[in-house]
Formats: C-alpha cells, structure tokens, sequence
C-alpha cells in the first residue's frame, strides 16, 4: 500500500513538471525580445559605423517600426532622438541635419531586421545608443529596447611612400618601402596590400599582407608569388617592403601602398576602422629589343543616324604570328570589345544587347587587322574612339602575363542626328532674389514627337539634375547632397511643362539657367534612341544677403549701480533665414572674448575666457532677435558689448553682420560712510596712557567692511607725517613705519571694540607724542563675483597735547661772532643751566646754516655717550672734535678752518629720564643762540 501510494506521488510530481514547463515554454515563445548589436564598439573619426538591431517574439506578422536614440557621457540621464523607421520628424536638432542630408539613415533587411548607418563619424557620437520597437501587439510583454556603447576614437593610423619616378628595364629587381604607423590604444591589427595601376581605371593587386598575417598575392601575380619572383617583408615595427626579382613591361604603371586597421568587435568579428593610400611611386619598363605600335582607321566623311560605324585596328611590328596581343576598342575610354591572344571575342557592357541584336560585329582580319562594326548608328555613338593593344607574354599553363599596353591615336566622331520640330521656352519670376530665397522656373516643350529627357543646366556644364525619358531622376554630382535634402525639387506638371525648385538659394546659384530638352524614341532592338536636343535659358541674378542683413544692439541700461541688472537686444534685420548670434565682451584694455553663441540649431556654447557670465547671464533668441540679460551686475561685467549674426543655410555660413558696440558702465554705490571721534582734543601729561576713540556712525550697507588706519602729525619733525598702524578689513592688525623702529615698537596698541568703534592707546607718552592724529577708514564692499572694492575713504582729526611735567633746561641764548684765520682751529660752546633732575640724561647736537640759510646737522652726541656724525661731509667729520670741559658745557672744535667753514653754528640739548620701568622718555628740549664763524684768508686785515 506504502509503494503504491509513492508510486502516485511520483506520477503527480512529474505530470506537474511538464504542465509547467508548457507554461513556461509559452511564457517564453512569445515574449517580444529586441536586440542591438554587441557592444562596446570601438570606431575611428570620420569613418563609418553600422549597427544591427532586430526584434522577435511579436504576436502579428506585421512589419516592425524601429527608433534609435542617443545619451551622451556628460548627460547619460538625457535621451537624444536621432532616427526613426516611422517618423520622418523623429530626430533632434543635434541629428536634424545628418539625417536630412542621409548622413544617418536606416537600411531595413526584413520587416523585423534593420541597419543603421552613420556614414561620418564625430567626436560626439560617443555614447550609449538605444535601438526601441513601439509595441504593436494587443499587449505589452518582453522588452522593448536594447543598448550599446559606442566609443569614438581619433584616426591615428598613417602610411607614407616617398614620391619618385623610377626608370628600370625589364629583369631589374625592384624593392620599394612603405611606412606604416598607428598610435590607437585598443588592440588592433594592420594589413597592407601593395597595388600597381597600370592606368587610371586598371587597379591591380600585387600582394597583400592580411590581418591575419597571412600573405596572398594578387591573381595577376600568383604564378610569379609562387615561383619566389614576388615579395612581402615587414622590417621593424613599421616598415613593409615589396620585392619583384625581375620587372616585366606588365609592371609598369603607378605602384602604391594601402594600410587598413582592424579591431575584432566583441561577436569575434573583425572591422576595418580606418585606411590609409600613400602617394605612388611611378615605375617606367623599357622594353628589351621588342616594340610595337598600333593604328586607328574609321571611315571616311561625317556619318548620320541610321549609318554603318567601321573602327579598324592595325598591330605594326616584327615577328608578329609568333606573338601574342590584346587589342581593346575605346569610346570615351569605356570598353566596347576585345579580342583576347588567343581569340576570343569579349564584348563591353554597353554593347552586349546591341551584338545579340546583331547590331555589332568583330572580326579578326588578318594577325595585325581587327575591325569592329557598328550598324544603325545614332546619336550616343558620337565620342572619342581608340584601340588599345597589349603584348602578352605566355606564362605557365594557360596563363598569360600582360606587358605595357599601347593605345592609338584618337578620333573623334559626331554623328549627326535628323532634323526636329522641338521647341523649348523657359520662364521665371524670381529672376532677381536675394541668398537664402526660392528659386522657380517653368520649362515649356512643344512640337515633340517622342519621349522626352529633361536636364536643367547651370551655365556651362554643371548639370543640376535630370528627369529622364522613363522618368527617373539623375542628380548632378555636385548637387547630390541637395537633392537628396528636398532643397532642389523638379516636377512635370503636364505633358508640356515642367518645373525647377530651388529653396535656400546660394550666391553660387547666380548664373543663367538652361532646360536641356532631348526628344527620344525606342529603336526596334529596344534601346532608346536620341532624336532631337534643344535648349532655352534665362540667366538669374542673387544678390548677397551680407548686403541686406544687418544687426542694431540697444539697451535701457548701460548705466547700471553695483547687483542691478543689465538688459541688451539684439535686433536683426534681413531675410528670415537659420542664424547663428554671437555675443561678445570686451573689458577696458583687454581683446573682445565671446560671452554665449546661440547657434542656427538651438545649440549653446559658452565662451571659456567668460566664465564669470555663463551662471548670472539668461539668453534669448527668436527667428531675428536675442536678448542678453545679466543679474547682479559687477565691475567685471563693465566694458563694450556687441553681438554678431550669423546667417546659416544647410550648415553653411553665408554671410556676417556685427551690431554697433554699446559700452555698459557699472558704477559703484555712493558711499554712506560717516566717522566721528570724541573729544576732538586730548591733553595729557608725560608718562601717561592716552586712548582716542574712532567711531562709525554709518555705513553705505549693513554687511560692509571696514579698513582703519591710524596716522600722526606730530610736531616733533623725525616723528611728523607717519603711519602708525592699520587694521585691515579682516581685522588683522598690520604695523605702520612710525612702529618699525625697536623704540616704537611697544609704544601703540590698537583694538576693535566693537563693528563701529575702534580705539588707539599711546602708551608712557612723552613730549613728542604731541600733535594731530587721523583716524582714516576705508568702506569694503563685496560684489556680486565675491570681489572686494572699496569706495572712499573718511577720516577725522583728534589733537593730542602732552604737557611736560616742568622743564627747568635752560641753554645759554648768547649771540657771538669769531673771526677765524685759515688753517687754524676754533671752537664753539654749548652751555646749559645745571638745575635738572640729576636723573636726567642729555643729547647734543650741532647744526650749521651757511650763505644760503640751508640748516643741517652736524654732529650729535646721543645720551648714551655715542657719536653719530650727520653732516655727511667725510673731510669735515676728520676734523671736528667734541669734548665736555666742565658741567653743563659741550665744545665742538674744528681744525684746520677752511673759508668753506663760514657760517652760523648752534646746538640743541635734549633732555631724557628714565621712568619706573627702566624706559628713557624725552623730558625736554631747548636750543641755543648762534656764533657766527668767519674764516679769513692769512693776507686779510684783522678785525679792529
């Protein structure tokens, strides 16, 4: 019972099992599932790049709607329409214009499979892209998009081949160099393949070195390759020789190197991202003893339509039924037929319908006469005919090696066509315009009989695009890209009219207009037929639109206080076509840097040397105008401003206008700065402590700054007119030249008590403290940029008057003169009372004033008993003594007079105590009379 029950069990478990599996299977089956190819990719610039996408899981056979998207590295949150299946209007600005010129465009392989191609690869197209499928089932079930990354790399592979002409004969060797180099970081590998051109259109491989590092010889070489006769040698890291033992005529032509990098992509598969040509090196083979020529004969007289074409080459040389040639005939340099060394006939593309028609005939006359035959002639036979023969020489097998070939003189053939009744005119109503507007042309046929080609010419030669006798359009190659934009359309009204379109008209587009009608007709082997051409033209004139744009700056503000707001338009006037606006800044002394451009596409750049602008700045444009707003305004933003206009048609600039220059001036608030000290006057005595206040009773803002400086005007004239300390915004105090002295260092002390007070103590004052203090303060202000500035300075005066205690020095005030003879000595005294503080300590010094009143000082004995010598005379200082014969008297003693020593001689005595702490304070000061002092020559009289 036991077993037959877990045999039950296991029956349900199994059964349970596959019930879920069938639901998975289910889940699974149709789950919509969209992949994009495996990345990262790597690429190089201006190369192109192919991404699959594809979708399954769908419930309907319907066809499947593809959108690819773009999110850049520097806003990977910001998803960036390029293109999709659906939408023709699906891109953003940024791909607008690529797609529109089918630089971006999708290849659709099947109803669920698509491709997308960017031809052209830019800086920014590194990034993420998003292939997404819009949901076309009754549901939504699976996923809907796919990602990959694809890095865009700089092209850094180069090839190089020196350029020269090399003159060899057949069986010399020939070893050429060709320098290959890459810097891409990734891992990739290099092929290189050597070609030879043996004419323009003749490109011929002669061996190639395979990324794979497997070399392979071109088929033309193979049998020379494997023989040792051909070569392929890399030397070093970046050199790729070619060998050839032994040139033959086959080799002459142009020979070139071409170097391709690969990348193996993350599918294992291998991508070419870049290719490199060098120049070419031309190599002459002279033939060793056999030469030949060939000959060209048409028939005689002009031919019409409908006649019979003969074209006859003749070979001319030695030997010729033991040689083997190849004889090709030419119109227009595309091939019509040949005849191989063995015989057989080979007919050119443009011919094959026309020989199975029996419309064409060749024929092998002779060994040197081959003759090719054209019937019924018309119109498009008319061109430049040759024969082109090349000498064969038998390889091994079957195989045959091509010399240099030889091509005959040209004929050029017209033949004429029958007469028509076609008639063509042409018309328009916008024959002068300006850049930028639309061109229109009507062309009216009559008298036509057939079908009808219709090409529209620009002057001479430059086809703008034809609507031919089936009605397929043939763009002109340099109007390709136009075309393809929808800015040239063509139409066929009516059976007689047609019309020509030209939108965003270029200064290029001047000229005179032709409509080229030619009239056609199917011949019986079912080829059209040219009957009849004609033409009518009218010429256009467009005027440059630099000539009509113009561009006005004005503004309400251009003077503007400290944080307001500056307000400028731009204003432009012209035709209403994609323009770029450029503003500009230049500051006073500096070069104009761009501030913003707002380019035609919506896209904005910053100028680097502008930085200040791009946060405070708001910027505007529409179809003609912009305006340029800049919040809390500061010096830096003052100067001249401008803008400039650009005018951009399908990306290309046109023309440039510059506005007139507005100078903005950003001034400074007016200062509100107001200072006051009490009292106006201090009187103090010596050896006291004296504190001036500075107060600040208002400031132009409430979060200024202040810089406090403290000067002196003292009436002692060594300490008169000096700084004395600073205290600047950031209250850092900052030592003046009146405290650079060891003396004065302890003398100030400066304090801020509070925002608006500050206050400045002189310490244990003396006599010389005595005189006018300033207080001077500076207003700091930040601007908008976090600058500092400052506006005015204020300042108040206080009086300080330090009154001595009592000053008892009393110095002799005695008038004399002396008479002097030159070469002897004399001496003058300085005597002073003895009644001072026996503390005291005393300095002399001695002045002279000469004939012209200029006083100066002569000598000083300092209170510590040393000398200092101030005249500056060196002759003098050697000699004057000075010594002290008594008490209260100093004598200064000159030697050896000189007349040059005449003149008023006096002294001053200077009176010191030192206080409590050991400190020499100045007490008092008193001067003495004058002795004047003449100094006679020996012979002079005596005075009597």
């Amino acid at each position: 019972m036991v077993r037959f029950n877990i045999a039950m069990n296991h029956q349900r478990t199994s059964l349970l099992c596959f019930l879920t599996f069938l639901l998975l299977w289910d889940y699974s089956a149709s789950q919509r599932t969209v992949q994009i190819q495996q990345g990262r990719l790597y690429r190089a610039k201006g190369y192109p790049v192919i991404v699959s996408c594809n979708v399954s899981g769908y419930e309907t056979n319907t066809q499947q709607e593809f959108e690819f998207s773009f999110f850049s590295p520097d806003n990977p949150q910001q998803e960036i329409n390029i293109i999709s299946t659906k939408d023709t209007n699906f891109a953003y600005a940024k791909y607008g214009g690529r797609v529109r010129q089918n630089d971006i465009f999708i290849d659709r392989r099947s109803k669920d499979s698509v491709l997308l191609h960017i031809r052209k690869l830019v800086d920014g197209d590194t990034g993420e892209y998003e292939c997404h499928t819009p949901n076309t089932d009754s549901k939504y079930f699976g996923t809907y998009n796919d990602k990959m990354n694809l890095t865009v790399i700089e092209d850094t592979l180069e090839a190089t081949l020196g350029k020269e002409t090399l003159n060899k004969f057949e069986g010399d060797p020939l070893q050429l160099k060709c320098e290959v180099s890459k810097q891409t970081l990734q891992h990739t590998h290099i092929s290189v393949t050597w070609y030879l051109n043996k004419t323009p259109d003749l490109r011929v491989p002669i061996i190639s070195l395979m990324r794979d590092f497997v070399l392979n010889p071109g088929s033309e070489y193979r049998a020379r390759y494997e023989a040792g006769h051909i070569g392929l040698d890399k030397i070093g890291e970046t050199t790729y020789r070619l060998s050839i033992s032994q040139l033959q005529q086959s080799d002459q032509g142009q020979i070139y190197c071409e170097a391709g990098e690969w990348i193996q992509d993350p599918d294992r598969s291998w991508y070419q991202i870049a290719s490199k040509t060098t120049a070419a090196t031309t190599v002459n083979v002279q033939s060793v003893g056999k030469d030949f020529n060939t000959q060209i004969v048409t028939n005689q007289g002009p031919l019409t339509e409908g006649d019979t074409l003969e074209i006859r080459c003749t070979v001319e040389a030695q030997n010729i039924p033991d040689r083997y040639f190849s004889v090709v005939w030419l119109r227009n340099n595309e091939k019509m037929a040949s005849f191989g060394p063995t015989g057989v006939l080979d007919i050119g593309d443009s011919y094959t319908t026309r020989e199975s028609n029996r419309q064409v005939k060749v024929v092998k006359k002779s060994n040197s006469d081959y003759l090719f035959i054209a019937y019924h002639v018309s119109k498009e036979d008319s061109g430049t005919y040759q024969c082109r023969v090349t000498e064969m020489e038998k390889g091994s097998g079957e195989n045959f090696i091509s010399k240099t070939p030889k091509s005959s003189s040209e004929v050029v053939l017209d033949i004429r066509s029958l007469p028509s009744n076609l008639s063509v005119v042409v018309s328009s109503n916008t024959v002068d315009i300006t850049e930028g507007d639309s061109l229109h042309f009507d062309c009216k046929v009559t008298g036509s009989q057939g079908h009808l080609s219709v090409t529209w010419r620009l002057s001479q030669g430059h086809d703008i695009i034809t609507l031919n006798q089936i009605g397929v359009l043939q763009p002109g190659s340099s109007y390709q890209e136009r075309i393809r934009s929808g800015d040239i359309r063509v139409d066929r009204v009516s059976q007689e009219l047609f019309t020509l379109e030209i939108s965003n008209s270029l200064a290029s587009d001047q000229g005179t207009y032709m409509c080229v009608v030619t009239e056609c007709t199917i011949e019986a082997n079912g080829k059209w037929k040219q009957e009849e051409s004609k033409f009518h033209e009218v010429a256009v004139t467009i005027n440059l639109l630099r000539s009509v744009l113009t561009a006005e700056l004005k503004s309400r503000t251009i003077n503007v206080k400290d944080t307001e707001t500056i307000t400028l338009q731009c204003k432009v006037k012209g035709p209403k076509v994609p323009l770029t606006i450029t503003w500009t800044f230049m500051a006073k002394g500096s070069q104009a840097e761009n501030i913003v451009v707002i380019h035609y596409d919506g896209k904005i750049t910053w100028g680097e040397k502008t930085s200040n602008f791009k946060f405070k700045t708001i910027v505007e444009k529409t179809e003609s105008d912009s305006n340029l707003k800049i919040t809390r305004a500061s010096s830096t933003e003052m100067g001249k401003y401008q803008c400039v206009a650009e005018a951009w048609i399908n990306e290309v600039q046109l023309a440039n206008v510059y506005s007139n220059e507005l100078e903005v001036i950003v001034s400074k608030p007016v200062s509100k700065l107001s200072i006051s000290s009490e009292p106006m006057t201090i009187k103090s005595k010596v050896n006291a402590n004296v504190e001036i206040e500075c107060k600040i009773t208002a400031s132009t803002y409430q979060d200024s700054q202040f810089e406090v400086s403290w000067y002196a005007s003292k009436y002692d004239e060594e300490l008169s007119n000096k700084t004395i300390l600073k205290t600047d915004r950031n209250n850092i105090l900052m030592p003046e030249e009146l405290m650079n002295s060891h003396e004065m260092k302890n003398k100030y002390q400066s304090k801020r008590c509070s925002r608006s007070s500050y206050k400045l103590s002189i310490l244990q004052t003396d006599l010389t403290d005595s005189g006018k203090y300033y207080c001077v303060v500076e207003e700091w202000l930040q601007d908008a940029n976090n600058i500092w500035y400052s506006l005015d300075k204020k300042s108040v005066e206080i009086e300080v008057d330090i009154a001595s205690i009592e000053n008892k020095l009393q110095v002799s005030k005695t008038n004399a003169t002396m008479i002097v003879h030159e070469n002897k000595e004399f001496e003058v005294n300085c005597t002073f009372s003895s009644e001072v503080q026996s503390a005291s300590q005393f300095s002399v010094t001695w002045y002279y004033q000469n004939s012209s009143y200029t006083k100066k000082p002569l000598l000083k004995l300092k209170h510590n008993s040393m000398f200092e010598f101030l005249g500056g005379d060196k002759e003098l200082m050697k000699r004057m003594q000075f010594y002290s014969p008594s008490v209260g008297t100093y004598s200064l003693v000159i030697q050896k007079a000189d007349v040059g020593d005449s003149g008023i001689y006096s002294c001053q005595v200077d009176e010191w105590i030192m206080n409590s702490k050991n400190q020499l304070h100045f007490q008092s000061s008193d001067v003495s009379g004058f002795t004047n002092v003449e100094i006679h020559y020996p012979e002079s009289p005596r005075l009597r």
